[in-house]
């Protein structure tokens, strides 16, 4: 079943589009991530897709539902969302961060938040491993632990879709593993729809189940893990030579940079004193 539908999106802060020509499609239950150099348009793509950008054009189904005619509270009973950066503006816990989640859902101005509510921030904040942090102001917390804060959000929220912007930036090895796991574990056994904008394409390929390559804004390629990670296409694409290799943990291709060898980087090297060049002083 489709949950997001794109035809032709253009989207934009100001009179030139960032990215053009975007049609995807994404199934309940598909993990999907979209990659690309910096500047390429992914994270653009990410908040298109739920209104998040000033300027669109095009055509956004959300589970059959025209996004451009949806409210904001309507978008967040179908998509929650993990932004890339976040800055606290006001001194708020990590458990009243996570239970913003539940504010779409309460009828009333001045209703509170019911028991089921305050159940789902707990699970969030139990999965997200922030449960130990509940007390704490966010600007106390270190990048990371925001980061898996703003997950934790997004669990709370408990919608069929998930968009998230660069989940693994900030979080150390564990942390990027952990995530990833957990958003695989969302999709198999729950049936989210989960859509990112990821640089890392190792852990991209060893968790996604399909990836979109973008560049200057436009999709260059799309298909599975195995199909994508090719040196010409990686190269094309994010302009750097790559090796690339079978993971023995996975079976799935994984790539490494190639390093230039010594001598050859941007700086010139300097000749040691005593090697039969100029003396260096």
């Amino acid at each position: 079943m489709k949950f997001l539908s794109v035809e032709n999106l253009e989207a934009g802060y100001g009179p030139s589009p960032v990215i053009s020509g975007i049609s995807l499609e994404l199934e309940s239950g598909e993990f999907l991530a979209v990659c690309g150099p910096n500047g390429s348009g992914k994270s653009t793509l990410v908040k298109a897709v739920q209104k998040l950008i000033p300027w669109l054009r095009g055509k956004v189904l959300v589970n059959n539902r025209n996004l451009f005619e949806l409210k904001t509270r309507q978008i967040a009973s179908l998509l929650a969302y993990v932004p890339q950066v976040f800055e606290p503006v006001f001194d708020f816990s990590v458990e009243e961060t996570v239970a913003m989640a539940r504010y779409y859902r309460l009828t009333g101005r001045f209703a509170g938040l019911s028991e089921r509510d305050r159940a789902a921030v707990e699970e969030a904040m139990k999965l997200s491993e922030v449960f130990n942090l509940r007390g704490k102001k966010l600007n106390e917390l270190s990048g990371g632990e925001r980061q898996r804060v703003l997950i934790a959000r997004a669990l709370a929220q408990d919608t069929p879709g998930l968009l998230l912007d660069e989940p693994s930036s900030h979080l150390d090895l564990n942390f990027q593993l952990q995530v990833y796991r957990l958003l695989r574990e969302l999709q198999k056994e729950r049936g989210k729809a989960i859509l990112v904008a990821e640089h890392n394409l190792n852990l991209a390929a060893a968790y996604c189940s399909s990836l979109i390559f973008i560049k200057e804004g436009k999709i260059v390629a799309r298909g599975r893990p195995e199909n994508l990670l090719e040196k010409e296409l990686v190269r094309q694409t994010f302009g750097v030579e790559v090796e690339v290799r079978t993971n023995l943990s996975t079976g799935l291709p994984e790539i490494s940079l190639v390093h230039p060898g010594p001598g050859s980087g941007l700086i010139p090297a300097r000749t040691p004193a005593g090697s039969g060049g100029e003396k260096v002083t």
